[in-house]
């Protein structure tokens, strides 16, 4: 908010300012700078046997994200 506001800068991934970035409500500072890691983490309680639910999200989690890439 404080960016669109022009006020502040934001490190958000590119597909979630797109529109921001195509109207240019937002500029791109640093276009050949990029994090070390480009991924996610997902954390939950050590077991060795996590709930279905839970690996099911996981599963989707990063399918989202391998999509996004």
């Amino acid at each position: 908010e404080a960016a669109l506001a022009g006020i502040g800068i934001a490190w958000l991934p590119e597909h979630q300012v797109a529109e921001y970035l195509q109207a240019g409500r937002l500029v791109h500072l640093l276009p050949d700078w990029g994090p070390c890691y480009a991924g996610a983490c997902l954390y939950y309680p050590a077991n060795r046997h996590p709930p279905m639910a839970l690996r099911m999200f996981a599963e989707a989690v990063r399918d989202w994200v391998r999509q996004q890439e």
